[in-house]
């Protein structure tokens, strides 16, 4: 439901589509962005044991951004065969699979273990 808020509130600020359009961009959104979750996942297990939360929802948020409009590039290269989409198109992508990404991390992570708040210096941990 958050990836087709975002999507339809990003449909409104560029400017006003039909409504269909509205509605197939929040559904693509939607099936683009969940695909993004899995190697997300992945990604911030094998980050938290290496990385505090502070650094690690920043860095699965840019894999989330980097992983969906590629999938979307390489689902209209399958469907259409060209690489092509608008730029306006694949930045809601982007943003989409980075609000994905990153809301993931966030809710995963442990924040009910007894260890101390990282600090500055516990950011890395060892």
């Amino acid at each position: 439901m958050l990836i087709a808020t975002v999507a339809l509130a990003l449909a409104q600020a560029i400017s006003p589509p039909p409504y269909d359009f509205e509605r197939l961009v929040a559904v693509l959104l939607f099936l683009f962005t969940a695909l993004v979750a899995a190697p997300a996942c992945w990604l911030d297990a094998y980050l938290a044991r290496s990385f505090a939360i502070p650094l690690r929802a920043p860095l699965i948020a840019a894999a989330g951004a980097v992983l969906a409009p590629s999938l979307a590039s390489g689902f209209a290269w399958m469907q259409f065969g060209s690489f092509w989409l608008p730029s306006a198109f694949l930045s809601c992508f982007a943003i989409g699979g980075a609000v994905c990404a990153g809301t993931c991390s966030l809710l995963a992570n442990d924040y009910g273990s007894r260890e101390t708040a990282a600090g500055a210096k516990d950011l890395l941990r060892n």
